[in-house]
C-alpha cells in the first residue's frame, strides 16, 4: 500500500503519515488511549487490516510507545509500515472499529483499521488536520 492511513470515528480522527508517524486527535487519544503507555500493532495481510492494541503497562520489547503532547498522541510506526509493505505517501481518513474480540483479560480490545475501505485523502499530512477534526466534534 502506498497511501497514508487516517482513521476517524465520527468527529474523531487519527492519521498515519508518510513520515512514519501515527497521530491521534484529542478525541481518539482520550477515548481509546487515555492512561495507556504503549500499543501493540498487528497487520492482518489477508484482511488488509491494522490492529492497534492499547497497553497500560508493558514488559515486552515489541511495543510502540505513546508520545503525549497536550491531549494528543503520536506513535513512531515507520518500521512497522515498512516491514508490512504498507508505508504511505499521503494521508487518507478511515473509520476504525473497536473490536472486543481481540485481546484477553489484560487487553480489553483493539482499534481495527480496514485499509480496504474507501477513505478521504487529507490535503496535507502535517498541517494541523488533526486539530481541524477536533473542532468538528462539538
Amino acid at each position: 500500500m502506498t497511501k497514508a492511513t487516517e482513521f476517524s470515528t465520527g468527529g474523531s480522527s487519527s492519521s498515519l503519515r508518510e513520515n512514519g508517524q501515527m497521530a491521534a486527535n484529542s478525541t481518539v487519544s482520550k477515548q481509546f488511549l487515555k492512561g495507556k503507555k504503549a500499543v501493540i500493532l498487528a497487520y492482518n495481510e489477508g484482511a488488509n487490516e491494522i490492529a492497534i492494541i492499547p497497553l497500560e503497562d508493558y514488559d515486552r520489547m515489541d511495543v510502540y510507545s505513546l508520545q503525549w503532547s497536550e491531549n494528543r498522541v503520536t506513535i513512531a510506526v515507520s518500521g512497522f509500515l515498512k516491514h508490512n509493505s504498507i508505508a504511505p505517501d499521503q494521508t487518507i481518513r478511515y473509520s476504525p472499529e473497536w473490536d472486543e474480540d481481540i485481546g484477553n483479560e489484560k487487553i480489553p480490545g483493539s482499534l481495527v483499521i480496514d485499509l480496504n475501505q474507501e477513505g478521504g485523502i487529507s490535503p496535507v499530512a502535517h498541517d494541523g488536520a488533526d486539530e481541524e477534526a477536533d473542532g468538528a466534534e462539538a
